[in-house]
């Protein structure tokens, strides 16, 4: 099997951040809260600031990405103690490989730095995510029922989910 490296994007690499993100929306839209096209028309500025002031991390493997996270602060002041975890993905060639736990474990061991509390969502019926989330100590702590309206007229209901770094 090819080595693995989890690594944290650096300042400059938001074409990179941009790239997978944009590879998983073509592959599986519904398990985000934007759509293809609204990713699309975000400026490459976007992806970089969300490098520059997040904690991007990717897996990588043969000059390859396979997947993708990130975890950031939220913005209001009161709520700076918290933080969200956002944009993780595998790409089905690199499933099955422990990828997203690792990239899950370099996110918090970040997040812990940052943060008091890191959260997320996720699409409930995302059994392989619920459980990645679980297994990483999160626990669920909200059910939004018709969470978002998907490009297709169907309804997806959200998990929420968090967990205590500090």
């Amino acid at each position: 099997m090819t080595s693995t490296t989890i690594r944290r994007l650096q300042p400059g690499e938001g074409p990179v951040f941009q790239a997978i993100r944009l590879i998983a929306m073509r592959l599986d839209e519904s398990t985000f809260g934007s759509t293809l096209a609204e990713e699309e028309a975000r400026p490459d500025s976007w992806f970089e600031d969300r490098v520059r002031a997040d904690g991007v991390f990717v897996a990588e493997a043969d000059g390859r990405v396979l997947g993708v996270v990130a975890v950031g602060p939220k913005a209001p002041a009161k709520e700076r103690h918290k933080g969200l975890v956002y944009s993780m993905f595998v790409l089905p060639g690199g499933r099955g490989r422990g990828l997203g736990a690792a990239l899950m474990a370099a996110c918090l061991d970040y997040a812990r730095d940052v943060v008091e509390i890191v959260q997320l969502v996720v699409v409930s019926t995302n059994a392989v995510a619920v459980a990645l989330y679980e297994a990483a100590g999160f626990e669920r702590y909200g059910f939004e029922p018709r969470a978002l309206l998907q490009t297709d007229g169907r309804y997806t209901d959200d998990l929420h989910m968090w967990k205590r770094l500090k």
